[in-house]
């Protein structure tokens, strides 16, 4: 072959190999992969994708009953084994924690103490409040104890430290404080306002209760958690929503303030304690009132079951605690119902503003315009 026929071999040569080294393979210039770009479901929290529902608070479990608890079988047999006589006022609030190791009260001094359900010492002494505590509760665990009173304001504490865990500001004077029984909230409702409210224990305001149109008395959560029932000064009584403070049911009315409510431990009666001296049962289901009878002179200011349901606990304006046969009392009205008075309780001399039952049934505290706490228990055998 002649060097004019090798010419145009070697420049086609040249430009094949100019064009393979200029124009890279696909291999040498790879597609970015998935993972870099594009994160795989691993890399993104599950949660995030299909959230899971908050988990529903439980009630705290209640302790079962002391070997000598106060029932109707041992109501004869209690009698006061401590008298507590620390404070210089008098006294409107009380509680007991469910084994009865740890007492509470709140005075007219500004005060609220904390002592030995057992010995009486003097644990602490909590200062916050800037005029008359008027009520006190434990958490149902013992762990957080609230106080309310005229400064409108709602103290919470930490009940092994005595230290003040948080304060807030209230709509009206707080006489009544009550907790849910999973004890992740606490209801309050007070003197001049007729809003009640509703707070988280280590939080703040949740919502308030509505349907009231007068001043509020008295609140108390049902042992379900289902219902909050609030009274008010013209006797009229509400069962609200604990979800939103919207009213569910609208009982009726009694004459007179209502001064305080307690449960059943069933949830099947609703018992009244009036400004008049007056108790009503109001039977829920039916929405009746089920018994009606003057309990004490100068007025009823607090009412407890206790545990077992077996007895209603009464105080009042008379300056005495009296136990009641509670079953025996349904379909009594008027004197009828004196006949199911078990016992008296004496002692204190002047009104009687407050009584609480420990859980367990040991022990029983009343608080008096005396400045003194009496602490209840059963004397003897108390074979049940």
């Amino acid at each position: 072959m002649g060097v004019a026929c090798k010419l145009p071999l070697l420049l086609v040569l040249f430009v094949l190999v100019a064009c393979s080294t200029s124009v890279p393979e696909a291999t040498a210039n790879p597609t970015p992969s998935l993972s870099p770009r594009l994160p795989t479901a691993t890399s993104i929290p599950t949660s995030t994708l299909t959230p899971t529902a908050t988990p529903i608070p439980t009630p705290t479990p209640r302790p079962t009953l002391a070997p000598q608890a106060i029932t109707a079988q041992t109501a004869a047999q209690v009698q006061a084994v401590l008298i507590l006589d620390e404070h210089y006022g008098a006294i409107w609030g009380v509680d007991v924690t469910a084994d009865g190791s740890l007492i509470a009260s709140a005075s007219t001094d500004h005060l609220v103490r904390l002592f030995d359900g057992h010995s009486g010492a003097l644990l602490h002494i909590l200062e916050r409040h800037r005029d008359t505590v008027y009520c006190v509760a434990f958490s149902p665990d013992g762990a957080r104890l609230v106080s309310g009173g005229r400064d409108r304001t709602v103290q919470i504490w930490d009940v092994a430290t005595g230290e003040r865990l948080n304060g807030q500001r209230a709509t009206g004077e707080v006489a009544q404080v009550a907790f849910a029984p999973d004890g992740t909230r606490f209801v309050g409702v007070g003197f001049f306002s007729a809003i009640g409210e509703v707070w988280l224990t280590d939080g703040g305001p949740l919502f308030t209760l509505e349907g009231h149109t007068t001043r509020l008395r008295s609140v108390t959560w049902s042992p379900d958690g289902r219902w909050i029932a609030s009274g008010n000064s013209e006797g009229g009584i509400i069962l609200n929503d604990p979800e939103n403070g919207r009213p569910l049911r609208v009982l009726g009315t009694v004459q007179g303030d209502v001064n305080a409510l307690a449960f059943s431990p069933d949830r099947a009666i609703l018992a009244v304690g009036t400004a008049r001296g007056v108790v009503a049962l109001w039977d829920l289901a039916s929405g009746q009132i089920v018994a009606s009878w003057g309990a004490h002179q100068g007025g009823v200011l607090d009412v407890a079951y206790s545990p077992d349901g077996s007895l209603l606990i009464t105080s009042g304006g008379d300056g005495v605690v009296r136990l009641w046969d509670a079953p025996a009392l349904i379909g009594m009205f008027g004197s009828a119902a004196t006949a199911h008075r078990l016992a008296t309780l004496a002692g204190h001399g002047e009104v009687v503003r407050s009584v609480a039952i420990s859980a367990d049934g040991s022990t029983l505290v009343s608080g008096g315009g005396d400045a003194r706490v009496f602490v209840w228990r059963v004397v003897g055998d108390g074979s049940r």
